[in-house]
């Protein structure tokens, strides 16, 4: 498949030359050829600049290939050899660009694209004479790439001059078998995040007069994708509704605005590749929202809750709704993110992600109040869920309770600065640990206070940040164990007074992650418009009723065959925050308190030195205080966290004639 390639490639002279001995190694993707390495004269790390690596999997491969590439491993990758004639048009085209004599003009790295969408075509990347990368030539080969490349090229040169991420053209190239152009070579990694790129949005914003939406040709695109069935002219009627009287300001617009297409060395030197699908007059927002939402599905392969987190995310960044003031779309923000979603699923028809892309519409759709008035409403299943399912849903819960979106980029002060303005709340909470270590050093070894240790964290991240808080919350863990073990060494040995450190930072930690997303989420107080509310029921999820009291039996039983010294606390909340998740918080508080009862008694039962009074009075009130606060917390997050949405209700089956795709 490759060699036909690379034929139409350097092929096409009609004069006759010295032969350049270009070899490659090749490497395949999918079983597909991907790349072609030189083995000689560019080194293979440097060839790998054509490849954007955005998986984890993906970016070790390509941070270990240098190494296997000059092993005896090699041998296992193809080796391709061609001699191409010095008199070929594009090789005196790469000479031209490079200032490399044809003769002395080394093996370029070449990676294929676009073969899937039956439309070849070929990026090269030129090297001077000591290896350094100097071009990147784009080449179409058939009919189609051919036409792409030469609109690609055009639209290079409608760029405006000297404006962050936009690339030139510096060079093109027509022959009868293939149409090429050149850009700089530029330097950099794809960002991981969208750090810096409100400046580079904000200087695409044109300074034309704002103008309606409708009237711009993105949206007039997806007006003619609509017409295909009635659900879609009545989607796109609810968004045509809420765009209605609100002119933009049009934007310079990238078309697959997301990491493999970017390079960036700082927030003012950023460069963007493959302008295939630019527009001069595009809407804003939407190369944003395509970062955000195609890293997450694309490259980190986010199930669709976690996407829509990135998107709400997005939209309550300090950093976006400075951009939105600036483009008009402060107000309708939220449709042109469900506008974009119809565009990416009806005109652009991706090869990939399509599916996840249809059911993050519907969940922000339905979440947002932007449907249809005759769509029917998210309803709990008839039946129960199986085991396995309803057992992966509650471990995907509980991984969510603990997950944060990371494409958005959060700026935040340094610590000397925060120390400058808030130095009285990080006084007055380190005296109030202070005062309670010094209680609890002073009282029964035996009574819990873990419950006063996490006051002042949860105060000192309230009033400043989670950083702070984490810090008050590790000298809070260490705090305890540590004075119990000075005042009498005997009580506690150092393998206790270690686990038990443990286990009180996870519970610390726990209360302070929770805290400062409920800070940095107000907005949540002001609770949103969503469907009907359906009170969950016990036979839907029986399997995750067994599994949580099948954990807490296994928790109590080596509670009890422990040194009773050992706090085993965060293993008796954890399935209590199941059942909070999964059912209510009804279920919860006396599932939490049947447990902290449990590892009361067992307490009571194993340490001859507690009395029942100490483990069945405050102790029982200190573990139960623990988990009730850690549970009122989580629940405040489930009923408004996008993470939460779906798994509560369950989507019903759409007809044919429905379907979004």
């Amino acid at each position: 498949m490759f060699l036909p390639s690379i034929e139409n490639l350097f092929g096409g002279s009609t004069k006759s030359g010295p032969r350049l001995d270009f070899s490659w190694r090749m490497i395949r993707r999918k079983g597909r050829p991907f790349l072609l390495l030189p083995t000689e004269s560019a080194s293979a790390r440097v060839s790998l600049h054509l490849y954007s690596a955005q998986r984890r999997r993906a970016k070790i491969w390509r941070a270990l290939f240098p190494v296997v590439f000059y092993s005896p491993a090699a041998g296992f990758f193809e080796r391709v050899r061609f001699c191409p004639n010095t008199a070929t048009e594009l090789i005196q085209f790469l000479a031209q660009q490079t200032g490399v004599p044809a003769e002395k003009l080394p093996a370029p790295a070449i990676k294929f694209g676009g073969l899937e969408m039956q439309k070849s075509r070929l990026v090269l990347l030129v090297c001077d004479e000591a290896g350094r990368p100097l071009k990147v030539i784009k080449v179409g080969l058939d009919a189609a790439g051919q036409a792409a490349t030469e609109k690609e090229a055009d639209f290079l040169e409608q760029l405006p001059a000297n404006t962050l991420g936009c690339i030139r053209s510096v060079g093109r190239l027509k022959t009868a078998n293939i149409t090429a152009f050149a850009t700089n070579f530029f330097p950099g990694e794809s960002p991981t995040n969208d750090a810096g790129l409100e400046t580079l949005f904000q200087t695409w914003l044109n300074s034309e007069p704002a103008v309606p939406v409708e009237s711009l040709r993105l949206w007039q695109e997806l007006e003619t994708a609509a017409q295909k069935s009635q659900h879609q002219k009545a989607t796109l009627a609810v968004l045509r509704s809420a765009l209605a009287g609100k002119p933009v300001r049009s934007t310079l617009y990238h078309g697959d605005f997301a990491p493999w297409n970017v390079r960036a060395v700082n927030s003012q030197n950023v460069q963007a590749f493959d302008w295939e699908n630019g527009q001069r007059q595009g809407i804003p927002g939407w190369d944003w929202f395509h970062f955000i939402i195609q890293t997450a599905i694309l490259a980190r392969r986010l199930p669709v809750e976690r996407v829509a987190a990135e998107v709400e995310e997005l939209l309550q960044s300090t950093r976006f709704e400075k951009y939105a003031m600036q483009a008009g779309i402060h107000e309708i923000a939220r449709p042109l993110v469900l506008s974009y979603l119809l565009h990416h699923q009806w005109v652009v028809r991706p090869m990939e992600g399509r599916r996840v892309t249809a059911q993050l519409f519907e969940l922000l759709s339905t979440r947002w109040n932007l449907l249809p008035a005759n769509a029917t409403p998210i309803a709990l299943p008839g039946r129960p869920a199986g085991a396995v399912e309803q057992l992966a849903t509650a471990i995907a819960q509980l991984r969510n309770a603990f997950w944060e979106p990371s494409l958005n980029s959060k700026l935040r002060p340094s610590l000397a600065r925060q120390w400058g303005i808030h130095w009285p709340y990080l006084l007055v909470c380190s005296l109030l640990l202070a005062v309670v270590g010094v209680i609890h050093y002073r009282s029964n070894a035996h009574l819990l206070f873990l419950p006063f240790y996490i006051i002042p964290c949860i105060m000192l991240t309230w009033m400043t940040e989670r950083r702070w808080g984490v810090l008050l919350a590790t000298v809070a863990a260490l705090l305890g164990p540590t004075m119990l073990f000075v005042k009498d060494a005997g009580f506690h040995r150092w393998d206790v007074t270690s686990w038990n450190t443990v286990m009180r930072f996870a519970i610390l930690q726990m209360c302070v992650l929770f805290v400062d997303y409920i800070r940095r989420h107000r907005y949540l107080f002001q609770r949103q418009e969503s469907p009907a509310s359906l009170s969950p029921r016990l036979e839907d999820h029986w399997a995750v009723v067994l599994a949580c009291g099948g954990m807490l039996g296994l928790v109590a039983y080596l509670d009890y065959h422990t040194p009773p010294q050992l706090i085993f606390l965060p293993l008796y909340i954890l399935p209590c925050m199941a059942i909070a998740l999964v059912l209510n918080l009804r279920w919860a508080i006396p599932f939490a308190a049947l447990a902290m009862a449990i590892a009361s008694l067992i307490e009571y039962k194993t340490n001859p030195q507690i009395s029942l009074g100490v483990a069945m009075g405050w102790n029982f009130l200190m573990r139960f205080a623990i988990s009730l606060a850690i549970l009122l917390l989580l629940d405040r997050i489930r009923k408004e966290n996008i993470l939460f949405y779906t798994t509560q209700r369950q989507k019903p089956r759409r007809t044919p004639s429905q379907q979004l795709i």
